[in-house]
Order: C-alpha cells, then structure tokens, then sequence
C-alpha cells in the first residue's frame, strides 16, 4: 500500500507532467513556425507579383498617353486639310437658303 499513495505514483499516472507540456510546447512552436514562414513566403512572392505588376501598369500608361498624343495628331486641322485635298471633291460654293413668309403653314 506504501508504493499506492507515494507521490511519484501520481506523477508518473498524471497525463500532464512537466515531460508531456514539453513535447506539446515543442510541437507547438514547430508549427507556429513553420507557419509563421509559409505566410512570410507568401507575401514576399506577393510583393512581387505586385511589384511587376505596377511595372506593366506604368508602360501601359506611357503607351496610351503615345496613342493619345498620335490620335490628337492625325485629327488635327492641317492633316485633316491634306486628306481632304487628296480626296479631289469639288468645294461648295456659295449656298442658297429659301425663305418661307411668316404666316406659312401646310394645310390637310
């Protein structure tokens, strides 16, 4: 009956001695870690993607502002005066306008 009640029966029996907390802890900071790299990985992959990104964003500015600037001057008056010359239409002259008298009125 000694052996029954002595306090290293209860310490052995004890699913929670200082060996077992240690192997939790242990297990704990390991995935804590390596959790604690794979979003570090990922929002350094992130940052680049987003890095590249504004990159491309930056060229497809600079192209359209070129387009913008090409479209302004092919529309511009003296070049669309030389398409029109190479066009050889007859320019109008002087134009007619009918006038109708005040009180006229088509009737059914």
């Amino acid at each position: 009956m000694g052996k029954a009640n002595s306090p290293q029966f209860f310490i052995k029996k004890n699913i929670f001695n200082l060996k077992n907390i240690n192997k939790a802890l242990l297990f704990a900071i390991i995935i804590l870690g390596v959790y604690y790299i794979a979003g570090t990985n990922d929002l350094t992959i992130k940052g680049f993607t987003l890095s590249d990104l504004k990159g491309q964003k930056n060229k497809l500015v600079e192209a359209n502002n070129k387009l913008e600037l090409n479209a302004l001057t092919s529309s511009s008056y003296s070049n669309i005066k030389e398409k029109i010359s190479n066009l050889k239409m007859v320019a109008a002259g002087q134009v007619s306008y009918l006038t109708a008298e005040a009180e006229v009125v088509a009737k059914k």
